[in-house]
């Protein structure tokens, strides 16, 4: 088993770089599988709704219009359920849904261990059921984004405590292949301004648009006002310094990375990929 792990800030594309690797491999007739993040995931939870018998009783329940599409977006673990919420299209009737799975994320938590220990769970899991394939697996945010955000909204860690957790995040791939590529935005604000026109709801009265969503989770962590994450300057100013705080991490980690440059041409950072593969 090979691991690729994509990452970036917003708008740096590892959703779409992501997908041009796999059908790249495809292409040179190299097993793949890709895993976008909010799909029912083997390794990350983000947008998944973790819910007990009874949780997902009461969410048909509440929303007996949408049981048909929840039951294709939900599997069972040994603890529970798992949901990929974000996966199931709504409308008008049932308008609340994604906040009321919101309740059941484990982004929901204050417990740094906790969050911790159920991740390197999913990874170990992972690993232990694939190590003897010779398929590569093609993850997004999975590593970084997901938890570093967690850790600068939440958590009065420190940077030597934050490069510590990843090195010990990192450690459940002691015994596989693995290769991360790591976007590096040489304007943030420019990406950032793009991103947050690109990612404009098409119906506001059912999804918010990208840049109120990030505002409204910032603003709602402990650190937003401490650290004064606030707004659309908050929102620009955290995501700079996790460009610089994820250029330390990177710099202590034990398996390999290539750092792409990416000011407005997209295509040479992938055959940065290309040429690293």
């Amino acid at each position: 088993m090979k691991i690729i792990l994509i990452e970036g800030l917003p708008g740096s594309g590892k959703t779409t770089f992501a997908k041009r690797i796999s059908q790249y491999l495809d292409a040179n007739h190299i097993d793949n599988k890709f895993f976008s993040e909010g799909d029912l995931h083997p390794v990350d939870l983000a947008w998944t709704s973790i819910l007990s018998e009874t949780d997902l009783e009461r969410m048909i329940t509440e929303y007996p219009q949408l049981a048909d599409k929840i039951a294709c977006h939900v599997k069972q673990t040994d603890d529970g359920y798992l949901l990929a919420y974000t996966n199931i299209e709504i409308d008008e009737r049932s308008k609340g849904f994604y906040d009321y799975c919101q309740h059941f994320e484990i982004y929901n938590t204050d417990d740094l261990d906790y969050f911790f220990r159920e991740h390197v769970k999913l990874w170990e899991s992972f690993v232990k059921e694939n190590a003897d394939t010779d398929k590569t697996y093609i993850f997004e945010c999975v590593f970084l984004q997901n938890h570093i955000n967690e850790i600068m909204l939440k958590y009065d860690l420190n940077i030597e405590q934050t490069i510590n957790y990843f090195r010990r995040f990192s450690e459940v791939f002691s015994e596989v292949e693995v290769k991360l590529f790591y976007i590096d935005q040489i304007d943030v604000k420019t990406i950032f301004d793009k991103t947050i026109n690109e990612r404009r709801s098409r119906n506001k009265a059912l999804y918010k648009d990208w840049i109120d969503h990030v505002i409204e989770y910032f603003e709602g962590s402990k650190n937003a006002h401490l650290k004064n994450y606030l707004g659309y300057d908050g929102a620009l100013r955290f995501f700079q310094e996790r460009k610089e705080l994820e250029h330390r991490i990177l710099q202590g980690l034990d398996f390999e990375v290539v750092i792409a440059e990416l000011d407005k041409d997209y295509d040479s950072v992938f055959d940065i990929m290309k040429s690293n593969l």
